[in-house]
Parts: structure tokens; C-alpha cells; sequence
């Protein structure tokens, strides 16, 4: 057969080859949150990566069944057979998607200010950011990183509950940096709305971004 990865995508996730969407989801959260680059520090960010890149391909019921093939027969013979209610695993000559998000894309990951300010994002709708992509990038896929400020609790007025405090002047809200890390998938279309992968503590506004591809600024 193919290859053998080099990563282990279920083992770096911490789950077996039987594991249903929702235990990949919660894995993911439970690593994002400890590994995310705000929280873990910059030295993180490798292992972030490659952890997002991990559940992109796993929570993809087309890039999982790609990549059982590719990791061997074991693999194969370990997952559940498919039920009324979850995805069929595709043929062996069914189309699969160019790549995995597993590499940064560069010119979208930069501070949110520089994007607005160049035309390659702007505001919409609530806590809505658009980011534009072209063609090649929305094929590709890939992982973005936005860094941006951030209304959060302020964790002064958390820790000691006093009724004024200097920190925050009494606002009980204190902006903070945050990196927004986007796992893009390949192919993705006009419109779709991504999440980013973890949050700061105490976050206020959870920000989302809609893909727009093809579509000027």
C-alpha cells in the first residue's frame, strides 16, 4: 500500500482508529486549549500545528478514509463498520482533496490591523471578520494564525472579586492579545464561516471568519 505517514494522527490526537466524530472533537478541544500558542507559549506552535493538521484530516470523513488507506491494513481492519447515521468511508477511486491544512498560509497570517488595512479582511456583521482568499489558497487549504486585541474578563477583577480595581478602572474588561488559528480546509468555498480552534480564557466576543473567495474587497 502508500506510504506510511510520518505522524500518527490518531495517536497524536491520543484516540484509537475506532473513534467516532465527537471523540475526536473533544480530544481536539482538550489539546488545543493546553497547546495553543497564547496559553503554551511560542515553542508551542509546532506541535499546534501539527495537532490541528491532525483533526483536520480525522474530522474529514473523505481525508480519514484517504488516510486509513495510506497508514496500512491495520488501520483498515480496526474501524467500525459504517452505520445508518455516520458517513460511508469513500471508494478506493473516489476523488480526494489536494492536501491537508497542515501548511501555514503566509500571506493571510499576519495581525489583524495589517489585513484590514491591505484589503485582505474587513469587518461584517457583529464579531464577523471576512477574509478574502485567492484561488489558490482556497484549493490548498492550510493554517492561518491572526493575532489581534481582545475584549476579555478581567482577570483581576475575577481573582479577587473587589469592587474597584485599578487594573481594569472598574470596566471588570481588559483587552488581551489573541491569536486567531484557523485550520482552512482544502477546497473551501465562498461563504463558509470558521471558528477559530481555542479561545482565551475569559474571552468576551468569540470572533468568527467567513471565507470569501474570488470576491474584492
Amino acid at each position: 500500500m502508500g506510504t506510511r505517514p510520518a505522524d500518527d494522527y490518531y495517536a497524536l490526537l491520543g484516540v484509537d482508529a475506532n473513534a467516532s466524530l465527537a471523540a475526536l472533537r473533544r480530544a481536539w478541544r482538550r489539546l488545543a486549549q493546553r497547546w495553543h500558542p497564547d496559553r503554551a507559549g511560542p515553542d508551542a506552535t509546532v506541535i499546534f500545528q501539527r495537532i490541528a493538521a491532525a483533526y483536520a484530516v480525522l474530522s474529514d470523513p473523505i481525508a480519514r478514509a484517504a488516510y486509513d488507506r495510506r497508514r496500512g491494513p491495520t488501520a483498515r481492519g480496526s474501524r467500525p463498520p459504517p452505520s445508518a447515521t455516520a458517513p460511508a468511508p469513500a471508494a478506493p477511486d473516489a476523488p480526494v482533496r489536494r492536501r491537508a491544512p497542515g501548511v501555514m498560509l503566509t500571506r493571510l497570517s499576519r495581525p489583524l490591523n495589517v489585513l484590514l488595512a491591505s484589503g485582505v479582511a474587513r469587518r461584517a456583521e457583529g464579531d464577523v471578520i471576512e477574509l478574502f482568499l485567492d484561488a489558490e489558497e482556497a484549493t490548498q487549504g492550510g493554517m492561518v494564525t491572526i493575532p489581534m486585541r481582545v475584549p476579555v474578563r478581567c482577570p483581576a477583577c475575577t481573582a479577587n472579586g473587589a469592587a474597584a480595581c485599578a487594573r481594569c478602572g472598574s470596566l471588570r474588561t481588559v483587552e488581551d492579545l489573541f491569536s486567531a488559528w484557523l485550520a482552512v480546509p482544502p477546497e473551501v468555498a465562498d461563504g463558509v464561516v470558521l471558528s477559530p480552534s481555542a479561545l482565551l480564557p475569559g474571552m468576551i466576543r468569540p470572533v468568527s471568519f467567513r471565507v470569501r473567495v474570488g470576491v474584492d474587497a
